[in-house]
């Protein structure tokens, strides 16, 4: 016999007995949306900033809260699904409760929906109904921008499918487990195992391979005591998803709806529902107060925990001890494996002599341990010495400290994108001619095959660092990693990559400068800091050209013989350059500043400022200078300093410095902080001009009063 009763009544009426639920759930979306759009609206107001810039702020400021870009939503979401999955099924960790509602006449999927639908209407509800406050909230203060409802409601449309997904989840771990401890526990397992699985692969592969560093493509990583969670990559996590949802819609393009994952995120839904269902069908009557409802999951949960878990310890407990004595990580991933197996099982049965029995899966666990580790310390699988055929390379690209590394880009550029520069660039540069960067490679390889990974260097010797990108004609990408001696064929590689034209038509900052948007020009140099190029946009315009020219025809070589003498910083708009702000004359747009090097071979650069009166001062004009004074620092910090007028022996110093912000990639050389100059020119006539300095190699001079000579 079963009850008669409308569903609609059953579910209204089971809202009603969660009515507290309702009115927390009314009251956070109140403060979530509504609330924070005035409080936030008010805060754009006192700005004080110009009409245009203000109505610019306060939409973007709006489209966030009410759209995609509202933490305290989305926080919401993730919460509120399991508050609510929790609560709706709470009574399956009660027997009396359980015997109670078992015993009504209703079928199972009733008695499963009815909870099920009211949990969704306490969130759905309020969170409308305080988005069309929200948008109430925004018209009233003067602010509705165009396509508001639109990204609103689909913004809505996306944090209730994966409301939905969370929901399901949190239902699911009611359903698994016995009791709210290990419910609490399966909730936060089911949301976060795929980062930590992706952790146990990142964390064994940093450990003991050399090429091999997704942390680095990756964008760095969060500490937890001694544990590093990475940022970045594809992580199976629902949470993942949500946040790629979020990150697609609020991107660099632009706003827009996430469809693909929202599909995603909806497909995800249906089959955790359709799993809840079963398992709520299969799930036995007297699981309450047990730690998992079904003894058969017990030692696939066990395994499904101790493995990573054990990995993960050990790999941070023995952090900084190498793959060379590697004995302690064995001891300790060995141990801690044993104490999780061990308080698993007293989880299960909360008999400490039963859980202290020898049990088959822990044996398996060890097993497992035991293969993993001999796989990543015996590379196994050849992934350290991994080097495709050319043949089945489709193209290549590749990122070189010493040279990428002295360049920036625009901030709206390819290059910025994502948590990783390097990852950036390697995406979106390719090199079909790449037989050059390709013998780079082999040269990395054949060092990791001979000498395990470790370069043996002598005191003179440097390392040269990069990281390839190998695309395959099957489609597949694949990242390493490499350091090796920095020779005369690393650096004659090193020269012709970059005289290449595929290497700097995608490489050098100039290239991502549009003419048309130079706002203005300064120069730097030994004689003055930042002097504005005070010109017409025209002669800008001409200056940044001639330099853009001369720039692509310097070779390696001369890049590396010639001096830089000075800079250029380069103002550009990123924005439309015709867009004016009404109550101003100055163009609209958000200004970047790009810090070029000026070589002394850049004679039309050089002849052209001139033109505009900024002269570009060398060495050559050392009868301008009236002294140059070197500051010198020991080890630990005391400074003294050494005065010298000799016109020969300012133009040796001159001609041996460089500024701070510039390094020679070939010769490995790099300013020497301890060692400082700073110049002084007669008749006033230009700066007091410090953070120049020394390289590695001192001048005559300067050794001869600091009593280093040879």
């Amino acid at each position: 016999m079963t009850s008669k009763i409308s569903f609609t009544k059953m579910v209204l009426q089971n809202v009603k007995e969660r009515g507290a639920w309702l009115l927390v759930s009314f009251l956070a979306m109140l403060m979530a949306l509504p609330v924070q759009t005035m409080m936030r609206l008010d805060n754009v107001a006192a700005y004080g900033l110009k009409p245009k810039e203000l109505e610019k702020e306060a939409a973007n400021v709006f489209l966030n809260v009410t759209g995609f870009d509202n933490i305290f939503l989305l926080l919401l979401v993730v919460v509120s699904a399991f508050c609510l999955g929790m609560t709706g099924y709470m009574y399956l960790y009660s027997k009396e409760k359980t015997d109670f509602y078992h015993s009504l006449p209703l079928k199972r999927e009733r008695m499963y929906f009815v909870p099920y639908v009211s949990g969704i209407l306490i969130f759905v509800l309020p969170y409308l109904l305080n988005l069309l406050l929200a948008l109430l909230a925004g018209a009233v203060k003067g602010t509705f921008p165009e396509g508001a409802v639109s990204m609103a409601f689909g913004a809505f449309l996306n944090h209730i499918v994966f409301f939905l997904v969370f929901y399901h989840v949190a239902i699911l771990a009611v359903m698994l487990t016995g009791n709210l401890f290990t419910g609490a526990m399966a909730y936060a397992a089911f949301l976060s195992y795929g980062f930590i699985i992706k952790e146990v692969f990142i964390g064994m592969a940093e450990r003991f391979f050399q090429t091999v560093v997704p942390s680095m493509l990756q964008g760095g990583s969060v500490s937890i005591f001694r544990l590093s969670f990475h940022t970045g990559g594809w992580t199976f996590s629902p949470l993942y998803a949500y946040y790629r949802s979020i990150s697609d819609a609020v991107g660099i393009s632009g706003r827009n709806i996430p469809w693909l994952y929202m599909g995603i995120g909806a497909a995800s839904a249906i089959v955790v529902l359709a799993l809840c269902i079963l398992v709520f069908r299969l799930r036995p009557s007297e699981s309450y107060h047990k730690a998992i409802a079904f003894k058969k999951l017990e030692p696939f949960i066990k395994t499904a925990v101790v493995f990573p878990f054990s990995v993960l310890f050990a790999l941070g407990i023995s952090s900084g001890i190498g793959k060379h004595v590697f004995g302690w990580f064995v001891v300790i991933l060995v141990f801690t494996a044993w104490v999780l197996s061990t308080a698993m099982d007293f989880l299960y049965r909360m008999d400490i002599r039963e859980s202290l029995r020898p049990r088959i899966s822990t044996g398996v666990v060890l097993g497992m341990l035991a293969v993993t580790t001999i796989i990543y310390r015996f590379d196994v699988l050849k992934a350290d010495t991994y080097l495709p055929k050319e043949d089945k390379i489709e193209s290549m690209s590749v990122y070189i400290e010493k040279m990428n590394g002295l360049y920036s880009y625009p901030y709206d550029s390819a290059y910025n994108r994502g948590s990783s520069q390097m990852k950036a660039y390697l995406d979106n540069t390719k090199f079909e001619k790449f037989q050059d960067i390709y013998s780079l490679a082999k040269m990395g390889v054949e060092v990791q095959k001979d000498n395990d990974g470790f370069l043996k260097l002598k005191d003179e010797e440097s390392v040269l660092y990069y990281c390839v990108r190998y695309h395959l004609k099957s489609g597949r990408d694949v990242y390493r990693y490499y350091e090796i001696k920095q020779d005369d064929a690393a650096v004659s590689l090193m020269g012709k990559i970059y005289d290449s034209w595929e290497y700097k038509e995608q490489t050098l900052p100039v290239e991502f400068i549009d003419e048309e948007k130079i706002t203005e020009i300064y120069l730097k140099d030994i004689h003055t800091t930042n002097k504005q190029v005070t010109t017409s946009e025209e002669m800008m315009r001409k200056i940044f050209k001639t330099y853009k020219n001369e720039w692509e025809s310097l070779s390696f070589e001369e890049s590396t013989s010639q001096q830089v003498v000075g800079f250029l910083y380069v103002d550009s708009l990123t924005g439309d350059k015709n867009l004016k702000d009404s109550d101003s004359s100055v163009d609209y747009g958000i200004v970047q500043t790009q810090s070029l090097p000026l070589y002394e071979g850049f004679v039309n650069t050089r002849k052209l400022l001139e033109e505009a009166g900024c002269p570009v001062y060398t060495a050559e004009d050392v009868d301008k200078i009236e002294k140059v004074v070197l500051t010198s620092a020991d080890e630990v910090g005391n400074e003294e300093d050494f005065t010298f007028t000799e016109p020969k022996d300012i133009k040796e110093i001159l001609e041996n410095s460089m500024f701070d912000q510039y390094s020679n990639p070939a010769t490995d050389s790099y300013p020497n902080y301890s060692k400082s100059v700073r110049i002084y020119w007669k008749d006033d006539t230009g700066e007091s001009k410090d953070r120049v300095y020394l390289g590695k190699d001192l001048p005559s001079c300067v050794k001869k009063v600091l009593k280093t000579e040879d």
